[in-house]
């Protein structure tokens, strides 16, 4: 798809420059005791795409830390965030990931398609040119949005918790970062409570603890996924760039994100000489099984 984006000038660069630096957010003895604090802030901009226009639209940087570029920001679309209820051909966001750690463009995309290849959960994707305020920023993966329009399409019951794990495990020092995207009036994390205390259970108690909290057959494909195609800084491997959606009629199932340094031979973040060397296992739940 044909992505322009046109904003002041002034806000184009600001909205290029906001970041997050990693030293600041490891910093303190709290750093993890909430999710981390977003330092993005949408502007208001005219976006058209394939020839629709919709004026009066939000547009935000995205992203952690690897994903991070000034020269070419991830982006955030929102529709609706100054007009509400505004879409576009049915959407009312788009998600546009550079790409950062992959110069091919094409692993984000293909990884998403053999996990869903796979019978799993994974967002669409397909790829967009991006203009910026004039500047030809070049291709991005538009990714489906993990979000409650996700739920519903990919869920037979949307009525369960969805989280985003951003450094997040189901243990203690990591639990508190999942953000909360659907149900947040309600603030408990009960349910990951739960599959934290299941995962301190001794061997003998430890699948019958898991298996009403967890779809423990679909998390066994999942990790083999990440395995196969070397998603290296997913849940598995680097408690990191994956959701998790509470099915009220299965337990925890897992969604892959942020793969763009998938599918390569090198992983920067080995987990030491105690990891199992077939599978990943830095986090708690496959380290457990």
């Amino acid at each position: 798809i044909e992505v322009e984006i046109e904003m002041p000038a002034a806000d184009a660069t600001t909205l290029a420059n906001q970041t997050r630096n990693l030293l600041d957010l490891l910093a303190g003895d709290d750093c993890m005791d909430q999710p981390f604090a977003s330092p993005y802030t949408f502007f208001a901009a005219t976006v058209t795409v394939d020839g629709i226009t919709r004026d009066n639209v939000g547009v935000r940087k995205k992203g952690f830390v690897g994903s991070l570029s000034v020269e070419k920001p991830s982006l955030k679309i929102d529709f609706a965030e100054f007009v509400p209820g505004q879409t576009l051909a049915g959407v009312e966001r788009l998600t546009l990931n550079n790409s950062n750690q992959d110069p091919s463009l094409l692993k984000s995309c293909l990884t998403y398609y053999m996990f869903a290849a796979a019978g799993l959960p994974a967002p669409r994707c397909n790829f967009a040119h991006v203009r910026l305020s004039g500047q030809d920023l070049g291709i991005y993966a538009n990714v489906e949005p993990i979000n409650a329009d996700f739920v519903k399409a990919h869920f037979d019951d949307a009525s369960g918790n969805l989280y985003e794990g951003t450094l997040s495990d189901f243990r203690d020092g990591f639990d508190a970062t999942f953000e909360k995207e659907t149900n947040t009036e309600d603030e408990s994390h009960a349910d990951i409570a739960a599959l934290a205390a299941a995962l301190t259970s001794d061997d003998a108690g430890l699948l019958s603890s898991l298996q009403p909290l967890v779809d423990l057959d679909e998390y066994a494909t999942h990790l083999a996924m990440e395995v196969m195609t070397n998603h290296w800084d997913g849940y598995s491997n680097n408690n990191n760039n994956f959701y998790v959606y509470g099915d009220p009629g299965a337990g925890f199932r897992f969604i892959v994100s942020g793969p763009d340094g998938a599918l390569q031979t090198n992983n920067p973040f080995e987990a030491g000489p105690l990891a199992p060397a077939s599978i990943f296992a830095t986090a708690v739940l496959p380290r457990r099984l």
